[in-house]
């Protein structure tokens, strides 16, 4: 009988938690398409309990603040980044062939995902005022994670030859990225100047991944293997 009580008490507290992760879940969904839609200011933490037919009270006991929502739809976009930069760094490739992958992954996250990538850039103002909850968390963690993930590139690079072995890999990880981000987030005018001129985002994008290429590579290196052949 006390094992039959356990079996069923335990399956009993699972269903409870499963219905506790669907019910956090449809509250980050609701939350998801008002901030992918609305201004922030525009949303309430009354407006997402209506979205997700959940009493208000209800989304304060998975939420404290509206701040913590965003960063958890915010999350989302973050994880997604990391899976994408992981499949660009796989095959056979050396440190700066791995480097530049995720500098064309991050620009395909950008045009697949611009919600996410506006969120996450975002949200790093407000990780400076919300580190103490699980969310703001989770979200450093995993935006610390996608910068290893240049940083190791670019160590290997140094390692294998193929970047400049003079580099501070860190200095020129965060080089990277930002250059990257910076082609990305082009002011109107740029972007009225580009239209004008025939060009159009993607030669952009290509322009400033090979510009940033030929300042990280080891011409040496490249010129030695060329000699060999």
């Amino acid at each position: 009988m006390v094992i039959k009580w356990m079996v069923v008490n335990t399956s009993i507290l699972e269903r409870k938690e499963k219905e506790k992760e669907q019910r956090r879940n449809a509250i980050v969904e609701a939350a998801q398409s008002l901030f992918f839609s609305k201004p922030y200011d525009e949303i309430t933490i009354e407006a997402v309990a209506e979205k997700a037919q959940l009493a208000k009270g209800t989304v304060y006991l998975y939420f404290k603040s509206k701040e913590e929502l965003y960063l958890a739809v915010a999350l989302r976009g973050e994880r997604i980044l990391n899976l994408m930069f992981k499949r660009a760094i796989g095959g056979n490739k050396n440190g700066l062939e791995k480097a530049f992958a995720t500098g064309e992954a991050y620009y395909e996250f950008y045009k697949l995902h611009a919600q996410y990538f506006r969120m996450c850039l975002e949200a790093e103002n407000m990780l400076v005022l919300n580190t103490d909850n699980v969310c703001a968390k989770e979200l450093i963690e995993t935006s610390y994670e996608n910068l290893q993930i240049v940083h190791d590139s670019v160590v290997e690079g140094i390692k294998d030859g193929s970047i400049k072995s003079d580099l501070d890999s860190m200095l020129t990880s965060i080089f990277l990225i930002q250059s990257t981000r910076g082609m990305i987030q082009l002011p109107p005018c740029f972007e009225t100047f580009l239209t004008q001129s025939g060009a159009d985002k993607d030669a952009t994008a290509k322009f400033t991944l090979d510009a940033l290429r030929l300042a990280l590579q080891n011409i040496q290196t490249k010129t030695a293997r060329g000699g060999a052949k």
